[in-house]
């Protein structure tokens, strides 16, 4: 089938859109161009495109996506290529080749919060050039200063991050974020018809859905290209007036980053070995932190300690879980065979969803956030300081995971509760000043740890319990601040 050069091309999905036999099109990209790329870590990305983009070797692009794949897959293809001038991200995560090529000078890194990002593609594609959000308020995302570029050798920084401009509603500090548009998006759907009409499966929405309304010119490639009719009028997710190309792809990897399982498949499979950190301290910390949640709460679980929580949890409670990646009714770990590329959590795990779920894209799943919907969101911490400011994303010039949804969690107005080990490694993590980027600012509600529970009262964190095998000279030694000790210090139980 002919393809009219890309370079010639205007947004022609209104149209008509064109069934691909081939990613030619794809090699068509000019280099320097913006492209938006659909997925979540692993989950729903378009991998055939990628892999096209890969093979023409088109340089000096910015990409826009949550993360940059991992080491050897997705997004990850393209860096290790040296075809990336800019990454546009909520979170580095584990690519240890982004980190390398970022702290070199060899690598733009632009990191935005996961919810910002997700608004900024959305807005776009509504045409809207900028919008308001709480979300960074009081941290380097509205000061400046974040790096976005080291000079070669990694010696100095080049480019940096520019101030946001503030605005108060309701007596309430804003900062203004400015759109996102691409000039083009390459995007994964599960099936499409002849007319463009998308369907996903699981959390495989992501960004994807906010990215095919953001660009010039979109590809998206389908696991099926079924005929007009063969799905509901109401069943389509994205309508076809935003794409103009749909190519059918196949053989698909769709790996899951990190492969969970449910604990019975351990206990079979001895051969299965559980991913991750397991240890008595993590799980006395979960314990304690399964007795805040009650029953019908909306809850949002971060990546490590928190998806230790539910299996300490009143088997009687509901609980409804929600997970950035889009979903709310997250259930457990799957049993083997259970695990689907096309579901999974926030953590890159593979998961299940329990009977009710419901699952969407990234911008509907942080309006959920922002708007103060949510009851709880529990997450982990570099630090902490006795007026609840919270560090958990970034240690300058050695470590960047990005932000990611944290930033949004705990701005949304919801109570914050913090799960992490006392100390790191023998080092102080509640400290009197943060020597990290904030992640906010008198954010924390409560703060549960190995060896001690801490509540907000009067705008300070209060030590209200202990561990039973700790004592409070213990806990006093190892806290940054001055402590306040409740009247009515409790002991858990370990």
């Amino acid at each position: 089938m002919y393809v009219k050069p890309i370079s010639s091309l205007t947004h022609v999905g209104r149209y008509y859109v064109r069934i691909i036999k081939d990613l030619n099109v794809i090699k068509q990209i000019p280099a320097g161009s913006t492209v938006l790329v659909g997925g979540f870590g692993l989950c729903g990305i378009p991998e055939c495109s990628i892999n096209a983009l890969k093979e023409a070797g088109t340089k000096n692009l910015t990409v826009v996506s949550n993360n940059c794949g991992t080491t050897d897959l997705g997004l990850g293809l393209l860096l290790n290529n040296g075809q990336l001038k800019r990454v546009i991200a909520s979170y580095a995560g584990e690519n240890h080749n982004l980190a390398r090529q970022y702290f070199d000078g060899t690598l733009e890194l632009e990191l935005v919060p996961q919810g910002t990002l997700a608004e900024k593609l959305r807005a776009a594609g509504a045409g809207i050039p900028a919008f308001y959000t709480h979300t960074g308020t009081d941290t380097v995302v509205e000061k400046g200063g974040i790096p976005i570029k080291y000079h070669k050798g990694g010696d100095r920084v080049e480019i940096e991050s520019k101030p946001k401009p503030v605005e108060y509603f309701n007596g309430k500090k804003y900062i203004r974020e400015d759109s996102i548009w691409g000039d083009y998006a390459i995007i994964k759907a599960n099936m499409a018809d002849t007319n463009g009409n998308l369907k996903f499966v699981g959390t495989a929405r992501n960004f994807n859905q906010d990215m095919v309304k953001a660009a010039k010119v979109v590809i998206a490639e389908v696991d099926t290209i079924v005929p007009v009719g063969s799905f509901g009028f109401d069943e389509a997710h994205v309508n076809g007036i935003y794409v103009d190309y749909l190519y059918q792809g196949n053989n698909y990897l769709k790996t899951v980053e990190r492969l969970v399982y449910d604990q019975s498949v351990y206990d079979k499979h001895k051969d299965i070995k559980p991913q991750g950190k397991l240890n008595q301290n993590r799980n006395r910390i979960a314990k304690r932190a399964a007795q805040e949640f009650k029953d019908g709460m909306y809850v949002n679980l971060g990546i490590g300690i928190p998806t230790l929580i539910p299996a300490f949890l009143d088997k009687s409670m509901t609980i409804h879980f929600h997970t950035e990646i889009g979903a709310i009714g997250v259930g457990p770990y799957p049993k083997l065979g259970q695990e689907l590329g096309d579901l999974q959590n926030a953590g890159k795990e593979s998961c299940t969803l329990n009977p009710g779920a419901t699952t969407f894209e990234s911008s509907e799943s942080f309006g959920i956030i922002r708007g103060g919907h949510l009851d709880m969101t529990v997450l982990g911490a570099m630090q902490i300081t006795k007026q609840g400011d919270i560090a958990n994303w970034v240690i300058p010039g050695k470590m960047v995971k990005g932000m990611g949804g944290a930033m949004d969690l705990v701005a949304s107005g919801s109570k914050v509760l913090v799960v992490m080990e006392h100390t790191a490694k023998g080092e102080v993590k509640f400290v009197k000043d943060l020597q990290y980027p904030a992640t906010g600012m008198n954010k924390v509600s409560q703060v549960i740890t190995d060896k001690a529970v801490f509540v907000k009262r009067d705008g300070q964190l209060v030590l209200t319990e202990i561990a039973s095998d700790t004592t409070l000279e213990w806990v006093r030694a190892n806290t940054g601040f001055e402590l306040t000790v409740a009247d009515d210090l409790k002991s858990f139980q370990v």
